[in-house]
């Protein structure tokens, strides 16, 4: 049996002495306020048969006051609402970016760049496989060696360049 079915269907200790300290205690709410609420709270009237019946002050609640510079959307309310949409942006995000590793390699314009670099690399007089041509596919990935290397005319220059970057690069 859980722990909380022994203590919701099992008496209550020391009943007898609970009398004593909360006998002569009780909560009316003739002095309870809501912040916000401009009218008078009346106490509750008592009937002869001893049933509370409470005496309305008005016919409607107060509307909510809405916090400047809030969203217009409903906030969403729970930890699982929460993740579940956290969840479903990550999914869109993958598949937005799979879509986009999807397109036909023709219309990617940075990897017919990185291409026409390595021909470059080539026709300088690096072998296909060798150091340069590997140095060249490590800094060729980030557009700033991209815009440098383009910047070359003369490829032993080109080479030099390569060597002397990847160098450098592996210092740090």
């Amino acid at each position: 049996m859980p722990a909380c079915k022994k203590f919701r269907h099992a008496p209550l200790e020391n009943e007898d002495e609970l009398d004593i300290i909360f006998d002569m205690s009780t909560c009316t709410n003739e002095f309870a306020r809501v912040p916000g609420v401009d009218d008078v709270v009346q106490p509750i009237a008592i009937d002869v048969d001893d049933s509370p019946t409470p005496t309305p002050t008005s016919d409607r609640r107060p509307k909510k006051r809405v916090a400047e510079g809030s969203p217009a959307k409903k906030p969403i309310k729970n930890f699982r609402d929460k993740q579940f949409k956290r969840l479903v942006d990550v999914f869109v995000e993958k598949a937005s970016s799979s879509k986009a590793a999807t397109n036909s390699p023709a219309n990617d314009v940075v990897m017919n760049e990185i291409s026409e670099m390595l021909d470059s690399v080539i026709q300088a007089g690096a072998d296909e496989g060798s150091d340069e041509h590997f140095y060249a596919t490590q800094l060729l990935i980030k557009k700033e060696y991209r815009d440098v290397f383009a910047t070359l005319k003369k490829p032993e220059v080109k080479l030099a360049w390569l060597r002397r970057t990847w160098e450098k690069r592996k210092k740090r």
